[in-house]
């Protein structure tokens, strides 16, 4: 729920599951420990929205994932970012800022790849990305990189595809505002002129100005909600 109003969630919640249950079919009852159908309610100011959770919990808590970092995507949100990079078999992959290796490994799981690239400068994060990988998703590659300065040939791979830092578990926006351009330039350098490079933030602002002054070249903008907090996805150009 967002904006002022007079009730609780709670009492939205119940008040949705009561109006599914009493439906003129009365073909469907509350199961909240194994439920078949989950339906996501959200109230916009005086706007409700109804959905339909088209996944299970398969997709949402992957058991890959035996290593954690603060701040780690969920696998549901990472799939939707390697499949907005419209995978090829011969992709070569780089997710600069890998974190826990799920982008990597979501993008594993969708086609066939010549070679995945993980990289990030925190030693922690590398480590837990090793773990949850282990012995799979064979070629891949993780290094101690830092993403502004990537020791990778110019146009070496064929989809970029990340989780840029939105300045508030990890860093700051200060610090963003003097990372990103460097970042971009990055990307758009080892990328192949038939590229693609989607990557994800909760700094819309830093974004919007870094794409007026010619620093981003995006296609398709897609706003989300990740846990609450509002960001979009970028599916750009080199």
């Amino acid at each position: 729920m967002a904006g002022e109003h007079e009730f609780r969630r709670v009492d939205f919640k119940r008040a949705v599951e009561q109006g599914i249950v009493e439906r003129g079919d009365h073909l469907w009852r509350l199961d909240e420990e194994a439920a078949d159908v989950e339906f996501w309610a959200t109230m916009l100011a005086d706007e409700s929205i109804l959905a339909i959770r088209i996944s299970d919990q398969r997709m949402r808590h992957r058991e890959y994932k035996v290593a954690h970092r603060p701040g780690s995507l969920r696998p549901s949100v990472a799939a939707a970012l390697a499949m907005l990079s419209e995978p090829g078999p011969n992709d070569v992959v780089l997710d600069p800022l890998c974190g826990a290796g799920t982008i990597l490994i979501e993008r594993a799981h969708l086609e066939r790849y010549q070679l995945l690239i993980g990289s990030d400068h925190d030693p922690a994060a590398l480590a837990a990305a090793r773990e949850n990988i282990g012995p799979r998703y064979k070629p891949i590659e993780l290094h101690a990189w830092d993403a502004v300065t990537l020791p990778l040939p110019d146009a070496s791979v064929d989809r970029v595809i990340t989780n840029l830092p939105w300045g508030i578990r990890y860093g700051s926006h200060e610090a963003n505002r003097r990372a990103y351009p460097r970042m971009l330039a990055e990307f758009r350098r080892v990328v192949r002129p038939a590229g693609v490079i989607v990557i994800l933030t909760g700094e819309m602002r830093l974004t919007a100005e870094l794409i007026r002054r010619g620093h981003l070249r995006a296609h398709r903008i897609l706003r989300v909600s990740i846990l609450g907090a509002p960001a979009a996805i970028y599916v750009c150009g080199p």
